[in-house]
């Protein structure tokens, strides 16, 4: 709920990051919160000591009051788990403010007696708004002021009070809201603070997390990302899957030829080449080691596995650079039937095919031992 947004430090969190403050921090506040509004709740009903010293004459009316409002609050809060974010810390502002009202009625009977002392509850309802409360700022500002308003229509209409005790006692509940809120907005910021400071860790181990994976030569996702794939493998192959070893021609000639720093040159090229006919989310295409690259599909077919392999050399082929001889790659392609045990032996299959792309001339692609030339 947008209302849950924390307004401090002139940042105003996005829809999603909203979304991730209000699962990792206000909903462990919500829990939180539950527990301590109980025990608050069952502490109250110590005050009944008081009342039957005090108010021993309408001892029997307060008890039923003081436990029916303490029981209902105590069910709302039990609920609490099963409400919606907003709905729940609106509950628990409902809880606050009818329990309020207990305390003023019970001042209001304790003032048409003498007993001005009797009438500060309301502060105890504040001091919880600004700790143990853990709502938003705007919704402790509203259930504060709510609750010291009441306190002062409340005496001020049904009770026989002198007007100084209501300034001062008026004062007392300001004073200690105003403190409140400032703990309250401080606590925000902190929260805050964290919520931007843990997003931001987070962020940099993902991206620390997706560096190690990928290849720094390609950008194309390296051995260890080649091992998670396989692993992900281990229990079923699936039938119809292509697995294509690619290999580039004549790498070493580029090498000794035209230098190091052109070889890098053409592996990103072919990289590039590969990548725009196998996108991450329809295949998997990665550095396997050297000048060689290894591709993964599902769901593919002999004649769409004949025309995939058939578009990649043709991609690599029509690479053209000032700085590079013509390229070209061979690929070796190993089509499952379902039958396969484990996916390395897919992997060395392929790579046998290869070699026979190899030494069959090159610039080729070779499924299961048969050729389809581009």
């Amino acid at each position: 709920m947008a209302w849950t947004n924390p307004l401090v430090n002139h940042h105003t969190l996005s829809d999603s990051e909203l979304a991730l403050f209000n699962h990792d921090i206000r909903k462990k506040q919500i829990r939180s919160t539950r527990f301590f509004t109980i025990i608050t709740l069952l502490l109250s009903l110590i005050f009944l000591v008081s009342d039957a010293h005090f108010l021993n004459d309408h001892l029997i009316e307060l008890a039923w009051i003081r436990i029916t409002v303490v029981l209902v609050c105590v069910a709302g809060a039990l609920m609490l788990k099963y409400l919606s974010l907003g709905n729940a810390y609106l509950l628990l502002a409902f809880c606050l403010v009818a329990y309020n009202t207990v305390i003023v009625y019970v001042g209001i009977l304790a003032a048409n007696i003498g007993l001005d002392t009797y009438q500060q509850g309301t502060v105890i309802i504040l001091i919880y708004c600004c700790t143990l409360f853990q709502a938003p700022l705007w919704l402790t500002m509203a259930v504060c002021s709510i609750c010291w308003i009441s306190y002062c229509v409340g005496i001020s209409l049904f009770s026989i009070t002198d007007i100084s005790v209501i300034l001062n006692n008026t004062m007392v509940f300001l004073i200690t809201t105003i403190l409140g809120l400032l703990s309250v907005a401080h606590r925000e910021r902190y929260l805050l603070d964290y919520f931007l400071s843990t997003q931001q860790l987070k962020a940099q181990e993902q991206n620390s997390k997706e560096q190690s994976l990928k290849d720094a030569l390609t950008e194309l996702p390296n051995r260890l990302a080649i091992m998670q794939k396989i692993e992900s493998y281990d229990t079923l192959i699936p039938k119809n899957m292509i697995v294509m070893m690619a290999d580039a021609d004549n790498f070493k000639k580029i090498n000794d030829q035209y230098g190091h720093k052109a070889g890098d040159l053409a592996l990103q090229l072919i990289a590039q080449a590969l990548r725009q006919h196998i996108k991450p989310e329809n295949g998997f295409i990665s550095r396997y080691g050297g000048e060689e690259f290894l591709i993964i599909l599902e769901n593919y077919n002999t004649a769409q596995s004949k025309e995939l392999g058939a578009a990649l050399v043709k991609a690599v082929s029509s690479i053209q650079h000032p700085q590079l001889p013509a390229l070209s790659i061979s690929i070796g392609g190993y089509l499952t039937g379902g039958q396969e045990s484990n996916i390395t032996d897919c992997i060395e299959r392929a790579d046998q095919t290869l070699l026979r792309a190899k030494k069959e001339g090159k610039n080729r692609f070779l499924l299961n031992r048969r050729i389809y030339n581009n």
